[in-house]
């Protein structure tokens, strides 16, 4: 597709958002140019979610995030988790198999989701394997199988690379949601747009897929 340029608007210090970028396998050599915005002014003014009591200076952030994993200013976090959970059987997302590669590659449990042939590429999805269900679109428990990875092992172990200062955290950037926006070089005109409704609650690559023109 006549994909020119992909950007990422990452709400963290430069030194961080290299090290998630080193994490999630991010080519931002050749493939992705990596932006840093430590207060979330830019998603501010995109116009994504703020999640629950955005102007409660006096709660903590971290309470806010919990109430936010219960649907509090987050409404679809609950149907985008359990989605995780129980599956798909009609819509496809092939990008979950790609990212259990790159986590098995890196180590990251559990282990043992997919097999990779000696070239690093899927050979097995145990997922597959379920019985009826194995044949969905989207298994149970394969997209759980991705947030547990990058639960373990790339937010909980980095936990002090990664985490916002005070600073930002006054800001509210712990509980501010992301969004995505795709535009058509030659004219400006927006093809694509989302805002997150809820933790977890993202963009499907494949929706944004079928708004950019084949070449």
């Amino acid at each position: 597709r006549g994909i020119s340029k992909v950007g990422f608007v990452v709400n963290a210090k430069e030194d961080a958002a290299k090290r998630m970028a080193e994490l999630v396998d991010l080519d931002t050599e050749n493939a992705v140019e990596l932006l840093v915005d430590p207060s979330g002014k830019a998603g501010r003014a995109f116009g994504v979610g703020l999640g629950w009591r955005p102007d409660d200076e006096e709660m903590s952030p971290f309470l806010k995030l919990f109430g936010m994993l219960w649907g509090l200013g987050a409404w679809a976090t609950l149907p985008a988790v359990i989605g995780g959970y129980i599956g798909n059987p009609f819509v496809p997302q092939p990008w979950i198999e790609d990212a259990l590669a790159v986590g098995t590659k890196k180590g990251r449990f559990p282990g043992n989701a997919v097999e990779l042939d000696a070239s690093g590429n899927v050979k097995v999805n145990k997922f597959t394997e379920l019985p009826v269900v194995g044949e969905w679109e989207r298994r149970p428990l394969e997209l759980a199988t991705l947030r547990l990875q990058n639960m373990v092992d790339i937010s909980i172990k980095n936990w002090k690379e990664l985490a916002p200062d005070e600073d930002a955290l006054k800001e509210g950037v712990l509980t501010q949601l992301g969004g995505c926006v795709v535009v058509e070089r030659a004219s400006g005109n927006v093809l694509f747009e989302w805002k997150d409704p809820g933790i977890c609650a993202v963009a499907n690559f494949e929706d944004i897929l079928k708004k950019i023109p084949a070449k």
